[in-house]
């Protein structure tokens, strides 16, 4: 996650030319402060994109969850199962206790949901958006925008800024091999946690606590950020 280490340059680089431990205390304090609000507003604007809306979402995000939640008024959601992890059974749970109408689809049906459920927008979070614009987050988010493209449905990702990445690096993770296959047959297994999704396919946009971007506005985002690590 590239959230991390923004916010770790952003506090270094506000307590220069010093950067003593004092100093740096108070400006992590305050990154703090600016990260809660930063999602605080990442989630009212994502809830200003969805509302009334029948929602497509996967994995758990709580920006997402957030969103979802004080939209008003309140969207009809849809929650992919999310594997391996099945984090989408929680969100689902969440959003019916908070009185949503929420429905949920195993991964593979995600395709045919798109197709025959009238379903008005995609809403992701995203782990790390690339300067490309590219969204990276949980697998399974790039098969849902492909899908919504082709059904001509508006695809988004919602972060705070902090989560848009200087450099482009793989992420690459795989979760126990046992969320797939646990049977006795010698099997290759690939169990991956997250995937890349192309920056043509975020036809929505990436919404942040500045605004909703296109893809290719967020190079000058990360440039921004970028300029953050000079205080060493």
């Amino acid at each position: 996650m590239a959230a991390l280490a923004n916010r770790i340059h952003r506090v270094m680089h506000a307590s220069r030319p010093e950067l003593t431990p004092a100093s740096v205390e108070v400006n992590a304090h305050e990154a703090i402060g600016r990260a809660l609000d930063a999602d605080a507003e990442t989630a009212r604007r994502a809830a200003e994109q969805v509302a009334g809306r029948r929602v497509l979402t996967l994995s758990r995000s709580g920006t997402v969850l957030d969103a979802l939640r004080r939209a008003d008024p309140a969207p009809t959601v849809v929650v992919a199962e999310s594997r391996p992890g099945r984090e989408g059974i929680g969100v689902a749970e969440a959003l019916a206790g908070a009185e949503l109408e929420v429905s949920v689809v195993p991964d593979a049906a995600l395709a045919a949901t798109l197709a025959d459920a009238s379903i008005d927008a995609v809403l992701v979070g995203a782990d790390t958006v690339r300067p490309s614009g590219a969204v990276v987050n949980k697998v399974g988010t790039r098969g849902a925008a492909l899908a919504a493209a082709h059904e001509d449905v508006p695809f988004y990702a919602a972060c705070a800024t902090d989560k848009i990445a200087v450099e482009d690096e793989p992420a690459r993770e795989e979760a126990d091999p046992r969320t797939v296959y646990e049977g006795p047959a010698a099997l290759t297994v690939s169990a991956p946690r997250f995937d890349e999704t192309p920056a043509a396919l975020v036809t929505g946009g990436i919404i942040t606590d500045r605004g909703v971007q296109p893809p290719d506005g967020v190079a000058a985002l990360a440039d921004e950020l970028a300029s953050l690590r000079d205080w060493s």
